[in-house]
């Protein structure tokens, strides 16, 4: 009986095993396939909210100094390029900055959320490119770390996006947004995207599609003119947010039901996946590249790693990849960009040289 009962002990073990790698595989769905989120999930019902009284209320200018920088950084059709980030975060903002400059993009504005950041620009010459996000205009204070995704912190962060775009569009900007870990690969970008608004009057927005099913808007990357529909859109974004209860993707993804969206009159438009690809067309199934595409962008999010499934379950090439590489993922931001920089503290030293 012996024998049988070791026997039963490694087949309970493998068992156990099993189900843990499947359990485990199961949870790194980020990464290795693209699936609902959890905000098409759920019975979309229209927001009751007071988007309307919103919608009515005006916002003051800030001071002279900062609507003329701001105005400054105007392209053609008064379309402004930001990006908003914290101290936490400069790796990707300097990685972002250089991939606008080697592209010919040179009128953009970073809208600081901590003044580290601002200082840090400020100190590396771009001090005209650089802005603090009035502190009335936050609604959740917010660290100067670096957040996770998901992260109790990552929401407010996301939130101060959203807060920023909606002031920019009651003063009547464009408004460009791209995140910051987003590297510009083409030039005319903010050209081909005006020509884009600009043939049809009825487009108010144009969003990077989130994987590939048409359903879902990635709110890291759109051009938006500051329409009604655009106004509402926002209230109805911030409402969902102050919940806490949502990222600024969940939250704009279900604002986005009590908008108009048959394809023939909806104010909202979907960027090409093969020219705007998301990471996980880009990263994970070599989308634009496999037809010989040269795509304008690349969007490194998707690349959420499990680290407990990395760990029991890829083999030991991938273990080195992630001691290389880690998780930010600012070498394949360098490679692409074909940059190297070296920013410590306060003094930042910065050289792009080909490799």
């Amino acid at each position: 009986m012996e024998p049988r009962t070791k026997l039963s002990g490694l087949g309970l073990l493998a068992c156990v095993v099993l189900l843990s790698m499947f359990y485990l595989s199961s949870s790194y769905t980020q990464v290795v396939r693209n699936i609902p989120s959890e905000y098409v999930q759920e019975e979309q019902l229209p927001i009751v909210n007071q988007s309307d009284l919103i919608l009515k209320q005006t916002f003051p200018e800030p001071e002279e100094n900062f609507m003329n920088k701001i105005r400054d950084q105007l392209s053609q059709d008064n379309i402004l390029v930001i990006a908003t980030a914290n101290y936490g975060m400069r790796d990707y903002v300097y990685n972002w900055i250089i991939s606008l400059e080697k592209t010919g993009h040179e009128k953009y504005v970073v809208f600081c959320i901590d003044d580290d950041l601002y200082n840090h620009l400020e100190a590396s010459g771009y001090g005209n490119h650089a802005s603090k996000i009035p502190y009335e205009w936050f609604h959740k204070p917010i660290e100067a770390t670096f957040s996770d995704y998901y992260s109790p912190t990552y929401a407010a962060i996301t939130h101060a996006k959203t807060l920023v775009v909606q002031r920019l569009l009651y003063f009547g900007f464009t408004v460009f947004f791209s995140d910051v870990d987003i590297v510009w690969l083409q030039p005319h970008v903010v050209d081909f995207l005006a020509g884009r608004l600009s043939v049809r009057q009825e487009s108010h927005v144009l969003f990077q599609q989130e994987g590939y099913d048409q359903t879902n808007i990635n709110s890291g990357f759109y051009i938006m003119r500051p329409e009604y529909s655009m106004k509402k859109l926002l209230a109805d974004t911030i409402e969902l947010q102050d919940t806490g209860e949502y990222t600024q993707q969940g939250a704009m993804n279900k604002a986005l039901y009590n908008l108009d969206m048959d394809m023939r009159t909806s104010p909202v438009v979907l960027l090409d996946l093969f020219l705007f690809p998301n990471g996980f067309a880009y990263f994970q199934n070599d989308v634009p590249q496999r037809w010989g595409v040269q795509p304008y962008i690349a969007h490194a999010n998707y690349l959420v790693i499990n680290y407990l499934f990395f760990w029991v379950v890829t083999p030991v090439p991938q273990l080195l990849l992630l001691v290389i590489f880690g998780t930010n993922c600012l070498f394949l931001f360098r490679l692409l960009t074909k940059s190297v920089m070296r920013c410590d503290n306060m003094d930042c030293g910065m050289s792009t040289r080909p490799w």
